[in-house]
């Protein structure tokens, strides 16, 4: 479980960040270099936050956003792993939203397909396909969701931080650096809560409900 308050994969950013802010204050006079190296120091802190979640609703069937962000895109797709006819939900993450994706459902993360691409801004048409992107197949009886963490344009880290095998409905599986894309892929049937331009919080907003009949 990730408990920790500020993330451990930012320890070097942050450490990093911090050492020169201390030598600027020993170095230099100059204020603007050392405020400016306390506002990276304070950025890369405030970047790597792992607030705690609580689902807008629990029940079996809800689907919870993994991700934070702004909902770009809401279209039918082709799911990657399953090949199967979806919704696909685009979710754009800016450097300010928490980077931590989480479980959209309960049940089981059961696949994973790490795909080494390209690094393309993330509004060019092709990043979606060409991107280096993480999948990952969450299942729940016979309903099967994908969720795919897309590395953008400065993003240069895709981080797991558990294995597959059962999961609790929003509980933290990994995280992408530096602004990026989560796209989730809904089995068609599923019931919609969230439309385009909408603001998410990973974990916290209902994005809508399995529907098993």
């Amino acid at each position: 479980m990730k408990t920790e308050i500020i993330l451990k994969e930012g320890y070097p950013y942050i450490g990093g960040s911090f050492s020169i802010f201390f030598f600027s204050l020993l170095m230099t006079d100059s204020f603007l270099w050392q405020f400016f190296w306390f506002l990276v120091f304070a950025f890369f802190v405030y970047f790597f936050r792992n607030p705690e979640r609580i689902p807008e609703d629990d029940s079996k069937n809800a689907i919870i956003a993994p991700s934070d962000g702004t909902v770009v895109e809401i279209v039918e797709s082709l799911s990657p792993i399953t090949g199967k006819n979806s919704v696909k939900i685009s979710i754009r993450l800016s450097l300010l939203d928490v980077h931590i994706q989480r479980s959209p459902i309960y049940g089981e993360m059961s696949a994973r397909e790490y795909i080494h691409g390209t690094f393309l801004a993330l509004n060019s048409p092709k990043a979606s396909e060409l991107n280096e992107q993480n999948r990952v197949l969450f299942k729940q009886g016979n309903c099967e969701i994908v969720v795919n963490q897309i590395a953008g344009f400065i993003t240069r880290r895709i981080v797991m931080f558990r294995d597959l095998g059962p999961v609790k409905l929003g509980e933290r599986y990994g995280m992408i650096t530096f602004g990026s894309q989560v796209d989730i892929y809904l089995p068609k049937e599923s019931i919609i809560k969230v439309t385009e331009f909408q603001k998410l919080k990973a974990g916290e907003t209902l994005l809508g409900y399995l529907n098993e009949n």
